[in-house]
């Protein structure tokens, strides 16, 4: 009986913490979304990439290693 008690409290507890997490996790997502959105030059591409598939991710940062590539390569020249 106690034990059935300390079960449910737990799973209380547990979904209580997870709906807290949800909420902050969409406000960090909102926040940069408003800062990528604000910044002239910054990419719309990763606005709401929470709901992009894990092809488009994959894509994505693939084309943000191959600009870094090219900002070492530019940097290197610069000197």
């Amino acid at each position: 009986m106690v034990g059935d008690v300390i079960l449910g409290i737990t799973f209380l507890c547990l979904f209580i913490i997870q709906k807290s997490f949800n909420r902050f996790s969409a406000e960090v997502h909102l926040k940069i979304n408003e800062l990528v959105s604000s910044n002239e030059a910054a990419s719309n591409t990763v606005i709401n990439l929470e709901k992009k598939t894990e092809h488009e991710i994959t894509a994505l940062s693939k084309e943000y290693d191959e600009l870094l590539v090219l900002e070492k390569k530019i940097a290197t020249e610069i000197k």
